[in-house]
């Protein structure tokens, strides 16, 4: 049986037409909303948080253009500034986006005090902080080198309810709490709405 032939330019017409009947944009009815107008089918809404996205928002907050970053990611570039904007922390300067003050909570996975705890971190910096400090855990039990926990010695961080954790550099605590870890830093790390 024969297939009929479809008219692309007819049904592009009327899905226009009917976006216009219901007061909508044209990039809204073609399903591309611009990113101040808000999607219309429930199926195509963004999730609130992407680790995909959240990586593209890492490079775009680096300085990396934002369009460079996209193609990079294989990612429609308007995707990407929808997403900026969604989360409050993208802004265009100069015709530039940029990234400013990133104040959403995060949860993430700590050593203090001779335990590992999940916390509630209240922005950006303060979680930047302690993925260095895990980071430098990690390093320290693959290379056994403690030089890498100096900069951590006498710091820590305050969590959203304004409690402070100390990190634990304590080498023969930190290697009894890597062979009873429970959870891996990255099943737990996400952004809190």
């Amino acid at each position: 049986m024969a297939r009929r032939k479809r008219n692309y330019k007819a049904e592009y017409a009327r899905r226009i037409a009917r976006g216009k009947e219901r007061g909508l944009s044209r990039s809204q009815s073609r399903g591309h909303p611009r990113h101040h107008e808000p999607y219309i089918a429930d199926i195509v809404k963004p999730r609130p948080w992407g680790p995909e996205l959240e990586a593209g928002l890492k490079q775009v907050r680096e300085g990396e253009s934002l369009t460079t970053v996209a193609r990079r990611m294989h990612v429609a570039p308007e995707r990407l500034r929808s997403y900026l904007v969604r989360t409050g922390v993208g802004r265009k300067e100069h015709s530039r986006w940029k990234v400013g003050p990133d104040a959403r909570q995060r949860q993430m996975l700590i050593y203090t005090r001779g335990r590992e705890i999940v916390v509630v971190l209240p922005d950006y910096d303060s979680a930047r902080l302690a993925g260095r400090y895990m980071a430098a855990v990690g390093q320290f039990l693959e290379s056994n080198d403690p030089t890498h926990l100096e900069e951590f010695v006498r710091q820590g961080v305050g969590d959203a309810e304004g409690q402070f954790h100390p990190f634990e550099t304590r080498k023969n605590v930190l290697y009894r709490l890597s062979e009873t870890q429970t959870e891996s830093f990255q099943d737990v790390y996400k952004i809190v709405a």
